[in-house]
């Protein structure tokens, strides 16, 4: 029995070894698109890049705050549909040309089946 299990782990062994010297590993080279990227990221912008940048980035901000006007416009309509009225009653608030029917719990809340692609807008 000792000579089964010593043979056993020689043969264990021996594949082992033979396993781990097929496979050698090369080093990889660093792609092209790895090197365009590092490349990009240390080119300077020069000066008309760099205006051209901060004005598109001004048109963002300038936009973002349009955008944060309107919603916060669209929210004072919502909240005040549901002023003085009961919980339960039902409230039209009209926001950008749709007309949108809700009820008034503790919050306003919009039916979902205006919000499907395809339903038209009713005025």
């Amino acid at each position: 029995m000792n000579k089964t299990r010593l043979v056993m782990m020689a043969a264990l062994l021996g594949s082992a070894m033979g396993l781990a010297a097929c496979q050698s590993t090369t080093a990889q080279k660093p792609s092209i698109e790895a090197e365009q990227r590092h490349a990009h990221q240390k080119r300077e912008l020069t000066p008309e890049q760099r205006a051209e940048w901060q004005a598109k980035r001004e048109q963002r901000l300038e936009h973002r705050e349009q955008m944060r006007a309107k919603h916060k416009a669209e929210r004072a309509k919502v909240e005040q549909a549901c002023q003085g009225k009961k919980i339960g009653e039902r409230v039209n608030v009209q926001l950008n040309n749709r007309v949108i029917e809700g009820t008034c719990e503790v919050r306003f809340t919009p039916d979902k089946s205006q919000f499907k692609r395809g339903s038209n807008a009713t005025t």
